[in-house]
């Protein structure tokens, strides 16, 4: 796009509205009416309210993208996808598991929900022992230890 493109809320509004419905921020800019990627950037690192309203927007587009992607699978699946080349619905399947791979990528680095693998935190006393009255972690001493280990356990 040539040329300064004014900031107006009509247009950050439909920036915001698009992206929240799945469009790629890349996409909406290369409309012949909306800022460059770059003009952008530049207005969302002065504004950290539209900064942090463009970073929900981008999370709930990704949501539906991912959702998108498990909609193309289904319709593989469930034999409403119109496709007769057996190449071309390969195609889809493909470019669908990619899409949700990437959607379920972008989600883990934006919000621990999302990740893979999860970490437990345990705060507070730890609590060791089986037979007899478990002994808390704080009030372990060598001499504690050396009654309530076996001299059959090897470092």
């Amino acid at each position: 796009m040539a040329g300064k493109t004014i900031q107006t809320d009509e247009m950050v509004e439909e920036i915001i509205t698009r992206v929240s419905s799945g469009e790629t921020l890349t996409g909406v800019c290369r409309d012949d009416h909306m800022p460059s990627i770059r003009s952008l950037m530049s207005w969302l690192s002065a504004d950290d309210k539209m900064d942090d309203r463009m970073h929900r927007a981008r999370i709930r587009g990704t949501l539906i993208q991912a959702d998108e992607a498990v909609d193309a699978q289904r319709s593989v699946i469930d034999g409403t996808a119109s496709v007769d080349d057996p190449k071309r619905l390969q195609a889809i399947v493909t470019a669908a598991n990619n899409m949700g791979h990437q959607a379920n990528a972008k989600l883990s680095k934006i919000d621990n929900r999302y990740k893979d693998k999860q970490a437990i935190e345990h705060t507070g006393p730890m609590v060791i022992g089986w037979e007899q009255q478990p002994i808390a972690v704080e009030d372990l001493r060598d001499a504690v230890l050396d009654v309530a280990v076996s001299n059959e356990v090897v470092n």
